[in-house]
């Protein structure tokens, strides 16, 4: 268990805190607003402070003297930054700030600050990556990207329809991919051979580096497009730093309502079509000329713009569709729909925290938007009691699966015979009640 500071009840603090406090962490969280203060004190697992994070009776209160971790992701940068250096110097042992603003970066080291939360660029680096493989949801690199995990909704063109996985692995492939997990009607569940699936499920299959188009073929997807342009959804920040990287790739073009914000996008990036108009207007989004090759990405400030102009993108017959969403409420109602590529702010935050939290041995965490299973890549030490042991003499919870393992440079997806050797990189997925057991069993 540890002792965590976490300043600012917004999108991302108040999903921190409610993780964190439901993993048993000792958890303190200082917010400003009254009302979220009170909502929080009735629905929270943890200590609620109505105060402001750059007080020092406040980090004072909180316990900052003895914190093992505070977490500042509050919307005002230089209060975060200021939280972070007055809780280091009184002695919380490290310090995570939400920083976007990069002539702020440069002053890390004067503040004593161990690492920035920057979810723009976190979510520029995801959005990139489905970009390049259109038609999955999501995509996780292990082992310094020679195992992924894969998400995407099974069709009917499925393979894995209708059969056990201990049935289609009998003619091959085991070796080469493994389906971890999956969500059906809301419901998370870690896949074994009699699991089942069906169409609709949301399923994450593990394959190695390379042979990406095995998991789509195995969700059913059919890769008959190429996107050439892409048409961003907003004005912002993160609208502007995608449109950064993908101009030399992709036709980019932004469209937005706020006349402000396309001005600044349009003054800073030359190379950038920018186009002031309202993106929720069908008649706008098809002058932009939408088509087979075109991926819409909405990334304004607004969920609810987001997620309107996805639905008109998908009713155009945009193939490729990302959204950014942030409320919780409706991450639910987009799972009605076929929109099912979306990033979160939240997520992204908790992924560059996860880690922190975790044992030491855990390299890497990463909990998903659709579903509360998680993933933790654990490099085995000299002293780990299963060295030398088979996976089967193991007594491992039910909803855990060791997906990959990593040795001297090379992957494997193992059998139950395998031995454990020291300085093995795990990949486990897991639900989160399991998350102890197995941190003492590997860790």
């Amino acid at each position: 268990m540890k002792k965590i500071i976490i300043i600012g009840a917004g999108e991302v603090g108040s999903f921190l805190a409610n993780k964190l406090s439901s993993e048993q962490h000792d958890v303190t969280l200082i917010e400003s607003n009254d009302s979220k203060v009170e909502e929080l004190n009735s629905t929270l697992d943890a200590l609620v402070i109505n105060g402001n994070g750059g007080s020092p009776s406040s980090l004072m209160q909180a316990g900052a003297e003895s914190a093992d971790l505070i977490i500042a992701v509050t919307d005002d940068e230089n209060v975060n930054m200021l939280s972070c250096y007055l809780a280091k110097n009184m002695g919380t042992k490290k310090s995570f700030a939400r920083v976007q603003d990069s002539s702020l970066k440069s002053e890390l080291d004067e503040l004593n600050i161990d690492q920035i939360i920057d979810p723009s660029e976190s979510a520029c680096d995801e959005i990139e990556k489905l970009l390049s493989r259109a038609g999955i949801y999501d995509i996780h690199e292990f082992s310094g990207g020679k195992i992924l995990s894969v998400g995407g909704v099974l069709t009917k063109d499925s393979p894995l329809i209708s059969k056990k996985l201990s049935d289609i692995h009998e003619f091959g492939g085991r070796e080469n991919w493994l389906v971890t997990a999956y969500v059906r009607e809301g419901d998370s569940y870690i896949a074994n051979g009699e699991t089942v699936l069906d169409v609709d499920d949301h399923v994450k299959i593990i394959v190695k580096s390379g042979d990406i188009q095995t998991a789509t073929a195995l969700i059913g997807i059919d890769f008959n497009y190429q996107i050439k342009k892409v048409i961003i959804i907003g004005a912002s920040r993160s609208s502007e730093l995608l449109a950064e990287r993908l101009y030399k790739d992709y036709e980019v073009v932004v469209i937005d309502d706020n006349k402000k914000d396309c001005n600044r996008i349009a003054e800073n990036n030359s190379h950038v079509i920018v186009v002031n108009n309202d993106p929720r207007d069908p008649k706008n989004l098809i002058d932009l000329g939408v088509g087979s090759d075109t991926a819409i990405v909405a990334l304004s400030k607004n969920d609810s713009k987001n997620i309107v102009c996805s639905l008109v993108g998908n009713a155009l017959g945009v193939p490729e569709i990302i959204t950014r969403v942030n409320k919780i409420d409706y991450l639910e109602l987009l799972k009605e729909t076929s929109i099912q590529a979306t990033i979160s702010t939240r997520i992204t935050a908790a992924n560059s925290i996860l880690q922190d939290v975790r044992s030491d041995q855990v390299k890497s965490a990463l909990t998903f938007e659709d579903t509360e299973v998680e993933a933790l890549e654990i490099l085995l030490s000299e002293n780990c009691h299963v060295l030398d042991k088979s996976l089967t003499e193991l007594e491992l919870p039910k909803n855990c699966l060791i997906a990959g393992v990593t040795r001297r440079e090379k992957t494997y997806i193992p059998s139950g015979d395998w031995k454990f050797g020291n300085k093995d990189r795990l990949i486990v997925f897991t639900l989160p009640e399991s998350i102890d057991e197995i941190e003492n069993v590997f860790c």
